[in-house]
């Protein structure tokens, strides 16, 4: 079932305090995304990276960030530097800046048509549904939204809530297979998402661990959902943090800890498709989750992070494996990037 994979952890970078060229100062980062290269708008060769703000107020608009990773395979930490080259402004359609009141976005993943796909929360006290939409690369418009099951549309009974995404929480996890970028970005490619935490009508008493995984093809006219599987956390997991897509259709997942955190390898091949179950509350005999395999415990490697924040896969390193790259915050709120290799 599964693909025979190790990680390796090859050093960490310390993100301190980074300010843009403008002298403004970047806001706090919720996720990381890697530019596939031959597909973007990359002006030089150095590896570049999207990073989300979810720091979204009045005075500051919902963007993202524009990363470059510069490695050097010749010193013992290949990563040896980080820098800002700029910020885009997400908008609508009628190409106004989103504020607070409007979204809070989480999670970011680099598309083949020049667009970034971007998960947000379902916004508390408000009549905003949780979202995955499509941005321009350059411009940050509005470009699309991918279709979502009424399942994870708000109902309320006498105030109370029955079904739908929990206030504050909504898409943290997204990734796009890099299986369907095509140089002129016109083939269908795929999406991969998964709830923060369990939907308000898949809530046990006794636990919270029962997420849901969508998994889209986004087409060139439609995206269409073609399947959901019931992804389980770990029983000594907090919540999942993010999910990453690699060549062949491997699937990888960070989840908290404690203060650390936990890489699996997914297998989603035989799991029971939840898609038209309102609920999935109770015991689920007859449903097959996702089955999960444990690569890395960031515990076994000594690093502490209070918080991560997101995980990404970047380019192919000197000896041929693919780089992994992790984003957390560490207890001094410092912003910390640990690059590892899948083998």
């Amino acid at each position: 079932m599964f693909v025979d994979l190790s990680l390796n952890f090859l050093g960490k970078y310390e993100l301190s305090n980074p300010i843009l060229s403008d002298d403004q100062p970047v806001n706090q980062l919720s996720s990381l995304t890697y530019q596939v290269p031959g597909y973007g708008t990359s002006t030089d060769n150095r590896i570049q990276f999207y990073g989300l703000s979810d720091a979204v107020t009045a005075e500051s608009p919902a963007k993202f960030y524009t990363l470059n990773f510069t490695l050097d395979p010749s010193e013992s930490i290949p990563l040896k530097n980080i820098t800002l080259e700029g910020f885009t402004q997400l908008k609508d359609k009628q190409d106004q800046p989103l504020l607070e009141t409007q979204v809070y976005p989480e999670s970011i993943a680099f598309s083949p048509r020049n667009s970034v796909f971007i998960a947000t929360e379902n916004l508390e006290n408000a009549n905003t549904p949780p979202l995955i939409a499509e941005y321009d690369l350059k411009t940050g418009q509005l470009k699309n939204t991918v279709p979502l099951s009424p399942f994870y549309l708000t109902q309320f009974n006498n105030s109370e809530q029955t079904q739908g995404v929990e206030p504050k929480f909504g898409f943290k996890a997204l990734t796009i297979s890099p299986d369907g970028f095509s140089p002129d970005g016109r083939d269908p490619f795929r999406l991969f998402t998964v709830t923060e935490k369990p939907l308000i009508q898949d809530r046990d008493p006794e636990n919270s661990t029962k997420l849901r995984l969508l998994h889209y093809v986004i087409a060139d006219r439609a995206s269409f959902l073609v399947s959901e599987t019931l992804y389980l956390l770990d029983e000594t997991s907090q919540r999942l943090v993010d999910i990453a897509a690699a060549k062949g259709g491997i699937l990888l997942s960070l989840e908290q800890s404690k203060d650390t955190g936990k890489i699996y390898q997914l297998f989603t091949g035989d799991a029971t498709d939840t898609s038209r179950m309102v609920s999935l509350q109770g015991d689920l005999i007859k449903v097959q989750p996702v089955r999960k395999k444990l690569l890395l415990d960031l515990q076994d490697l000594g690093i502490s992070l209070q918080q991560l924040k997101g995980m990404t896969l970047g380019s192919r390193l000197p000896d041929g494996n693919q780089s992994l790259v992790l984003m957390g915050e560490d207890d001094n709120k410092r912003t910390q990037v640990l690059l590892l290799s899948l083998k």
